[in-house]
């Protein structure tokens, strides 16, 4: 199991608003009847950057995609380079960078042909969460006790409920037919929004090795049980490893507070949960 903490860092908004203070823990497991782990995460509280991506396409290639995309929205982040178009939000031009990335690397590469990744990231400014994502990873939201999902699936059920006169012309509809992945195509859709953070969120970025095998009542009782952030990123993957780990399972749990409440003579006081 792997893990990547950083450190607690502030994001003051020009506005005169709160000076928000984030912190996220990431936490990746082959699960139990997978050999290799074909997921990516990273953490990063400095830039504000935090991501979960699912390879797909076998063993090597998977893991492939995965790390490439990562590799590429986290150059993009840090560099501007290749610059967003008008209007466009960073991590959505950072997307689509790594869409051409494992697009192009699986045509010139046969072992990877095929090759995709699902994505699914938050970017902080100021006071804003932007959420971006592609395939069926996940983001949530803890605020007040209550868990919402940020994110719908690009999956060929969700597809078919919103079309229905579509319905059974693409296949049936299982739960793990994806319809939209970084990598399959030139050209893919980056779904984004915007939330405004509130002291004491905490926000979860998952793959559906979580979610398949964890219900969301079982993960908001996980995330509110008052445990440390490294705890709750553990629970989580055991979780999911108790119901049979099917499939690689990857977690990023990230922290919101204001740093105003959190500062005291001792240090850092605990997030607020």
């Amino acid at each position: 199991m792997a893990l990547y903490v950083s450190s607690i860092v502030p994001h003051s908004s020009p506005l005169g608003l709160e000076n928000f203070a984030l912190q996220g823990v990431g936490r990746t497991d082959v699960g139990i009847q997978r050999t290799q782990n074909e997921d990516a995460f990273y953490v990063d509280d400095a830039l504000g950057l935090y991501l979960v991506c699912d390879g797909m396409g076998g063993h090597a290639s998977g893991q492939v995609a995965s790390d490439l995309a990562v590799r590429t929205i986290v150059h993009a982040m840090k560099t501007g380079d290749p610059p967003p178009a008008m209007g466009q939000d960073p991590l959505v031009a950072a997307m689509l960078a790594a869409n051409a990335s494992v697009y192009h690397r699986a045509q010139i590469d046969q072992r990877c042909h095929g090759m995709g990744t699902t994505a699914v990231g938050l970017r902080v400014e100021d006071d804003l969460l932007h959420v971006c994502h592609c395939g069926d990873s996940r983001a949530y939201l803890l605020r007040h006790g209550t868990l919402t999902q940020l994110t719908r699936d690009h999956s060929l059920a969700n597809l078919y409920e919103e079309r229905p006169d579509l319905v059974g012309q693409l296949g049936p509809a299982t739960s793990n037919v994806i319809i939209r992945a970084i990598g399959l195509d030139a050209n893919v859709d980056i779904d984004h929004r915007t939330v405004a953070m509130e002291h004491g969120d905490v926000i979860l970025l998952c793959c559906d090795g979580l979610t398949d095998l964890v219900a969301d009542w079982m993960i908001r009782e996980i995330m509110t049980s008052g445990e440390s952030l490294e705890v709750v990123a553990d629970n989580l993957v055991r979780s999911a490893n108790a119901n049979g780990g099917s499939d690689n399972i990857t977690v990023v749990v990230v922290s919101v507070f204001d740093e105003n409440l959190m500062i005291s003579h001792s240090g850092i006081a605990a997030p607020p949960y």
